[in-house]
């Protein structure tokens, strides 16, 4: 895998990326779990920690020569798969607690 220079963005389009990235993988997770709150999402995915996220994922996809599609795609994946890990640790915890 060869590391690129980064594309110039500024912090405004970097914002809106990591913005739309966030609302399409909220919008996403609602549609296929409609019972999931689609305000509780967006509100997961558009915290400080969820940002920062996918900001790294997305300009590291970019580094590596993605598309700024296939970068953003890769980092909303990803903060899925995150997303899914800590809900599954923390209800894993839960059943341990009550058991």
């Amino acid at each position: 895998m060869t590391t690129q220079q980064l594309p110039a963005l500024t912090v405004e389009q970097l914002g809106e990326a990591v913005g739309r990235i966030a609302a399409f993988a909220a919008l996403s997770l609602h549609e296929t779990f409609p019972h999931l709150d689609l305000d509780d999402l967006v509100t997961t995915f558009t915290r400080d920690s969820a940002t920062a996220f996918l900001a790294r994922r997305y300009l590291s996809g970019l580094r590596d020569g993605k598309t700024p599609g296939d970068a953003a795609g890769a980092a909303g994946a990803a903060l899925l798969r995150a997303w899914a890990d800590a809900r599954n640790a923390a209800r894993a915890q839960l059943d341990a607690a009550t058991a």
